[in-house]
C-alpha cells in the first residue's frame, strides 16, 4: 500500500486528504477548494490531488468508482473515511480532527 500511495504523491504527515479528480469535473474543483483551505487551517493535514485517468491502476486498486472522491488517510497511510461529492468544510474538519493531536490551549502566565 505504501508503495501506491507513493506513485500518488503521498508522503508520510499525520493525516491525509487525498483527492481523486478528473478534468471536466466541476464538482472537483470545489473539493479542491475546500480541501486546501482546510489544510491550511489544520497543522499536519496534506492535501494531495490525482489526476484519476492518469492514474487507472491505483484507481482501480482503491476501488474509486467516481470523481470526486476524497480519502482520509491517517499516518499510517490507513483509508479511515471516504467521501464522494463535496463535503462541507465542518466535517471535514471534524472528520481529521479524531485523526490530529489535540492542541494545548495557550498557557497564561
Amino acid at each position: 500500500m505504501r508503495d501506491l500511495l507513493e506513485r500518488l504523491g503521498v508522503e508520510p504527515a499525520p493525516a491525509t486528504l487525498l483527492q481523486f479528480s478528473t478534468a471536466f469535473c466541476a464538482p472537483c474543483r470545489a473539493v479542491r477548494r475546500i480541501s486546501a483551505e482546510v489544510a491550511a487551517l489544520l497543522p499536519g493535514v496534506r492535501h494531495v490531488e490525482v489526476d484519476a485517468e492518469s492514474h487507472l491502476d491505483e484507481v482501480r486498486a482503491l476501488d474509486i468508482r467516481r470523481t470526486p472522491t476524497l480519502l482520509i488517510l491517517d499516518a499510517e497511510g490507513r483509508e479511515v473515511r471516504r467521501a464522494t461529492g463535496v463535503p462541507t468544510k465542518p466535517h471535514l474538519i471534524a472528520a481529521l480532527a479524531e485523526l490530529l493531536p489535540a492542541r494545548q490551549p495557550p498557557r497564561s502566565g
